[in-house]
Formats: C-alpha cells, sequence, structure tokens
C-alpha cells in the first residue's frame, strides 16, 4: 500500500508542476496583454477567458498532493485533549468524510462533461472554446483526487488495525515542529512511513 501511495504522490506531483506551469504561462499571458494595450493600443483577445479556465483546473490538479502532504485545513482546537484511540478514529473518519467529498465532486464533475459532449458546448466569447477541453482537464483532476482520497481512505482503516501509531503521523494535521521544518528545510522528506 505504501508503495502505491508513493506512485501516487509522485503523479499528483507532476500534475500539480502542470498546473504551476498554467499559472506561469496564465501570469505571461497578463503581462503581454497588459504591456500591449498600455503601450501598442491591442489586446490578446481572451485573457479573462483563459485565466478562468486555468483557475478552475489548476484547484482540482492541486487538491491529490495538497490531501497527501496533508495541506487541507482541520480545525483541532480540542484534540490534543482527546484520548489517543478516539484520536485516531477521528482522523479514520476524516479521511472517510473527505474520501466521500471528492467521490460527490468527481462524479458531478463527470456529470457537467457528459452534458457538455452531448451537447457540444462552446463558450459565447470571441474565443468560441469547446467547453470539454477545460472541463476534461477539470474531470481528470477530481477524478484522480477522488481516487487518492479512496486510497488513502483505505490505507487510514488498514493502520488503523495495524499500526495505530501511524495513523496520527500519516492523517492527523501537521504539528507546529512538522510545519515550521518544511519551511526551514524545503526539500527534506517529511517523516511518514
Amino acid at each position: 500500500m505504501e508503495a502505491i501511495l508513493r506512485t501516487v504522490e509522485h503523479i499528483a506531483a507532476a500534475l500539480a508542476l502542470v498546473a504551476g506551469a498554467a499559472i506561469a504561462v496564465l501570469g505571461a499571458l497578463i503581462t503581454i496583454d497588459i504591456v500591449g494595450r498600455d503601450f501598442f493600443g491591442a489586446s490578446i483577445q481572451g485573457t479573462d477567458e483563459i485565466g478562468g479556465y486555468v483557475l478552475a483546473f489548476v484547484g482540482s490538479l492541486g487538491m491529490a498532493l495538497t490531501l497527501l502532504r496533508r495541506g487541507h485545513p482541520r480545525i483541532e482546537i480540542f484534540f490534543r485533549f482527546f484520548p489517543q484511540v478516539l484520536r485516531d478514529c477521528l482522523h479514520v473518519l476524516a479521511q472517510i468524510a473527505m474520501a466521500g467529498f471528492a467521490t460527490f465532486m468527481a462524479w458531478h464533475a463527470w456529470g457537467e462533461l457528459q452534458t457538455t459532449l452531448r451537447f457540444g458546448s462552446i463558450t459565447n466569447t470571441p474565443l468560441q472554446t469547446p467547453l470539454w477541453v477545460p472541463q476534461g482537464v477539470w474531470v481528470i483532476g477530481m477524478i484522480f483526487f477522488a481516487l487518492t482520497a479512496c486510497l488513502a481512505t483505505v490505507h487510514a482503516l488498514v493502520l488503523l488495525f495495524t499500526d495505530r501509531a501511524a495513523i496520527e503521523r500519516r492523517y492527523g494535521a501537521p504539528t507546529v515542529e512538522e510545519e515550521v521544518s518544511q519551511y526551514v528545510h524545503p526539500g527534506a522528506d517529511d517523516a511518514r512511513d
């Protein structure tokens, strides 16, 4: 299971790099558009439309990596006062809830894409973009997020019965020390098994 999750994390990191590259390209397009309008009176048509697409799929492409690196926010004000057994169960419950949410989002994203394909929808903008293109990338990200969340949930459930000591380390919120260590030593691997 660990090897599968490591492979999934590598794929998630690659998708996050694609998302980062898309943001860089969008930033370049916006810069060119601003300079073109201010100095030459010309504009790249559709920069704002492309920006909307990029922002939509960047979020979906980064969700799986954020999950695997424990980056989704969790409110744990009283958590440290709970007994360890209860904390472990709540971490697993949080993973189950995340898998349910991710699956729900992927299912609805797939439904949106099917509707777009059925009607051959295009935008009513100068670019006349076939909507299946940006929605397809968005759906890929959401499905990958759902698969990742389901794998993480299965792993958390296995750990609940085989290695409870690893649950908090793998699926709990990062400690202050772990967060500081990420900024002090950004290239270092975390202490997960």
